[in-house]
């Protein structure tokens, strides 16, 4: 009776977990089915009978020969949960893109009514969420903006060497103005729109564009394709960029292109997604972009994944790249001064922008603090605070080579003859108060003995504090023999938290030709993630007769965990998300139409048709 009672037992369970499966199996169909219809952008009530409808055919044939009920039109909660979709327990909810189906069926014992066991609830739930599918691709809004084109009539011809915005209907692409959009028609549904006819209605849709690879770079930024880095955020200040999904500062292009096209494989980027899109842009809706010649890759992943007619969700920016607001003091050559006297041109130097740069830089002078001797410091150099007259000052700079600043009207009374160091400094206030300063080398009376110091580069990166950044430092002689011997420090206080700094030699004496290396290494320490400068001092006798003291500084940056001012600079500032329909790739292009205006939030139903329905866990 034991083992008959057990056998019985075992058979039974066995039954409700055969209806277990069953039941997941049905819930889950009946989840992505529901899912889908949102995809192809039907009404909530219109993808509940859609899950319904699945169920009803995957009921029919119930292992237990058990036919279920079909969830009730109210859903049903666990006991003390109503409303919380967490304990749905029998019902179809559907939120946004968020849809559960919970279902349940009653399924008697066999053997276990023998000894009074009646029948046992099984239920399953499934949950399927719509994940934005987005490709790191940004496709331009407009080409030669701001428009209007003049005669211009609707249907549009189509030519892109006019005003177009891409997110219109083909047919009215060409009207108006990047500020004004009231002739054009957004891209909707249709039965043309959906035609099975290649293209469709082009009154339905958007004009045929390049959307990644050769001709889809933008009038100012020939160097980007389409192709960005979703990983890399921010660009409100040149240190401030934000990493995700382990990319960092020290991630090579090569790895980060590898990343990105990834995301295109496998079912678009993971997140974090986009806040809603506004104006000016949120600094987390900058992206980096990458390279044209990194885009090969991306295209190899589009043709991998998506054949003409597929549907994808990319971002959207305006046609215009953008770069960190920023602008570059090109220091003087050696300022002659006498030891007492006024010299009226004093010299020159260039202060120069880059495109996102509008504003204007204030200049002034400061002394080299740690060098006693300095004439600023000893007051043999009049003027105290201001001992040169900026023309002109503030300096709007200018792109290329530069607007060019003199210096005038210097007056030194019994300064001592030597070499030493000035600081010329710019400030900016807008966008970011911004301040920079650059060395000059400043020459009392006759000095025949100098030396130059310079760097293989100006600025290291390290991936995290403790890492150690290396310099090769060289120093050449000018002019006759540099007798005495230089010395190399660090200047101090060292930023915060910075560990040893070290020379490979030291009382160096400087040669011609090639110079003399020296290997400058520093260990960054505690440092905090950020943008780090040390001034590398060098200094000595000149073996002048007089010997007369020679000092050169060099400014040397380290960026700890984050992007250096050499990478990761320029940007698009996304507006929008839209989901366009492929129209034809090839190994150098892919080509795609809108089928959706611009949104600016992710969660709008619109996006729809470019997202992807995947089960996900319930809570």
């Amino acid at each position: 009776m034991i083992l008959l009672a057990g056998a019985g037992l075992a058979i039974d369970v066995g039954r409700f977990y055969s209806e277990r499966r069953f039941l997941q199996n049905a819930a889950d169909a009946a989840a992505l089915a529901a899912a889908n219809a949102l995809i192809r952008g039907e009404s909530d009530a219109n993808a509940d009978a859609a899950a319904r409808d699945v169920l009803t055919r995957n009921f029919g044939v119930d292992p237990n020969g058990v036919t279920p009920t079909l969830p009730p039109v109210t859903p049903v909660y666990e006991a003390g949960h109503a409303g919380d979709p967490l304990y749905l327990s029998n019902g179809i909810l559907i939120t946004g893109g968020d849809v559960r189906v919970a279902v349940a069926n009653s399924i008697p014992y066999v053997f276990g009514g023998v000894v009074g066991l009646g029948s046992n609830q099984i239920g399953a739930r499934a949950r399927v969420n719509l994940n934005g599918n987005l490709l790191p691709i940004a496709v331009r809004r407009y080409v030669n903006a701001p428009g209007p084109q003049s005669g211009a009539t609707s249907p549009c011809p189509g030519n892109q060497g006019q005003f177009m915005d891409f997110f219109a209907t083909a047919d009215t692409s060409c009207l108006g103005t990047d500020a004004d959009a009231v002739l054009r028609t957004n891209p909707g549904p249709g039965a043309a729109f959906d035609a099975v006819t290649p293209g469709g209605d082009p009154a339905n849709h958007g004009p045929v564009v390049a959307i990644l690879g050769q001709g889809a770079q933008p009038s100012n930024g020939a160097d980007f394709r389409g192709f960005v880095a979703l990983d890399i955020r921010n660009f409100a200040t040149d240190v401030s960029q934000l990493y995700y999904n382990k990319v960092t500062s020290g991630t090579t292009s090569n790895t980060l292109k590898a990343m990105e096209a990834n995301w295109i494989l496998n079912g678009g980027y993971p997140g974090p997604k986009f806040p809603s899109i506004v104006s000016p842009p949120d600094p987390n809706d900058q992206i980096a972009i990458m390279s044209g010649n990194a885009t090969g890759i991306a295209i190899d992943a589009v043709n991998s994944r998506f054949a003409p007619g597929k549907e994808i969700l990319v971002l959207v920016y305006s046609g215009q790249t953008m770069a960190i607001p920023d602008f570059t003091i090109s220091p003087p050559g050696t300022i002659v001064l006498p030891t007492s006297g006024l010299t009226a041109s004093a010299g020159s130097f260039k202060v120069s922008r880059n495109q996102a740069f509008t504003g204007a830089v204030d200049l002034s002078t400061l002394s080299d603090a740690l060098d006693a001797q300095n004439p600023m410091n000893t007051g043999s150099l009049l003027g105290g605070a201001s001992p040169f007259t900026y023309s002109p000052n503030p300096v709007t700079p200018s792109i290329g080579s530069g607007t060019s600043v003199s210096m005038q009207n210097a007056t030194t009374s019994g300064a001592p003859t030597g070499i030493y160091t000035l600081w010329v400094q710019g400030q900016a206030g807008s966008p970011y108060l911004t301040t920079k300063l650059e060395p000059f080398a400043l020459q009392i009376g006759s000095v025949s003995r100098d030396f130059t110091l310079t760097s293989d580069s100006r600025q290291q990166t390290v991936a995290s504090p403790g890492d150690t950044a290396t310099f090769t430092l060289n120093l050449k002689r000018s002019g006759p023999p540099f007798d005495g011997t230089v010395t190399l420090s660090a200047d101090t206080p060292l930023p915060t938290g910075a560990g040893a700094v070290s020379f490979s030699a030291n009382g160096v004496t400087p040669t011609p030709g090639s110079g003399t290396d020296v290997t400058l290494t520093i260990n960054t320490g505690t440092m905090a993630p950020g943008q780090h400068s040390f001034v590398i001092r060098a200094t000595g006798m000149n073996g002048d007769t007089p010997s007369v003291p020679v000092t050169h500084l060099l400014p040397l940056t380290i960026y700890v965990g984050t992007s250096s001012s050499g990478g990761n600079q320029e940007y698009v500032d996304i507006t929008g998300f839209a989901v366009m329909r492929i129209a034809s790739t090839n190994t150098n292009t892919v080509e795609a139409y809108a089928i959706s205006p611009v949104i600016t939030d992710m969660n709008d139903p619109q996006l729809r048709r470019g997202q992807v329905a995947r089960l996900v866990p319930w809570n």
